[in-house]
């Protein structure tokens, strides 16, 4: 199976440029047969707090526009904000040629920089789903801080942890070293998406450092500070190769009880 993640830039409230930017590297996903593409945290709009509302009420056209150019094989990974009885959620959806096939509401919100009090706290309703015979769970940003999050989706099934972000240059030792260890702790693969810089209000924030922690901790792909994708190839047979050699799941699962989530 081969992931995608588009590192780019991110200019904060932008919409047309943001789609222009992440949209057109669909293409070149396909051309290269690229299976799952991921977008990195609040891709299209930035957190542009001031005009989030109205952001929100245009995701549903991103999401058919995307969907539209999504191959039959092909599988999309969008944080949004959505838009629920005018209250707005930070959510993942993952989007086939079809349309919305799983999403999750991210639970875990960033309070230091107030995204608590524009966005709304998802229920805790972990996402596991199912595509090309592959269990995935979706996870976001600073929830990478909260292990139990993907301790359950990993009781649940999940092989495959995706982490779409928005996660600041000067914390990269943070990021790589909690998505190794999410990897390998669940014995999964975890692909961390950033972004590449947001320009927010004359200022620019460097991101960066994205990539691909196999269920050993080891690296299958990453790229530092710069606007381009990335592209992994993952052999699935690793992890019950890891999960064999090491059985601490297994071992784990008889001494914590974790309660079975909705599996799609």
């Amino acid at each position: 199976m081969k992931i995608g993640c588009s590192q780019r830039i991110i200019k904060t409230g932008n919409l047309e440029e943001n789609l222009n930017h992440f949209v057109n590297d669909l293409m070149l996903y396909a051309d290269k047969g690229v299976d799952i593409v991921v977008f990195p945290e609040m891709w299209a709009t930035g957190f542009d707090y001031k005009n989030i509302l109205e952001h929100s009420r245009k995701t549903e056209a991103i999401i058919e526009e995307v969907s539209k150019k999504l191959k039959n094989f092909q599988l999309a990974i969008l944080s949004l904000p959505e838009n629920d009885n005018n209250e707005v959620y930070n959510t993942i959806f993952a989007v086939d040629s079809s349309g919305v096939i799983a999403r999750y509401r991210k639970i875990f919100l960033f309070s230091p920089l107030k995204e608590d009090v524009y966005f709304k706290k998802g229920d805790f309703e972990i996402s596991v789903f199912t595509f090309n015979s592959v269990k995935i769970s979706l996870h976001t940003c600073y929830e990478i801080r909260f292990p139990e999050l993907f301790r359950i989706a990993a009781y649940n099934g999940s092989q495959l942890m995706i982490v779409p972000a928005i996660w600041p240059d000067f914390k990269k030792y943070h990021w790589l070293t909690l998505l190794r260890a999410r990897a390998i702790e669940n014995q999964t693969f975890v692909v961390g998406c950033n972004a590449y810089e947001v320009y927010n209000n004359g200022k620019t924030i460097k991101c960066g450092h994205s990539a691909v922690f196999d269920p050993w901790g080891e690296s299958v792909a990453y790229i530092e500070n710069v606007s381009d994708l990335m592209i992994a190839e993952m052999d699935l047979s690793k992890l019950l190769e890891v999960r064999q050699a090491i059985p601490s799941l297994k071992d784990a699962s008889g001494y914590f009880k974790i309660d079975k989530i909705k599996s799609l």
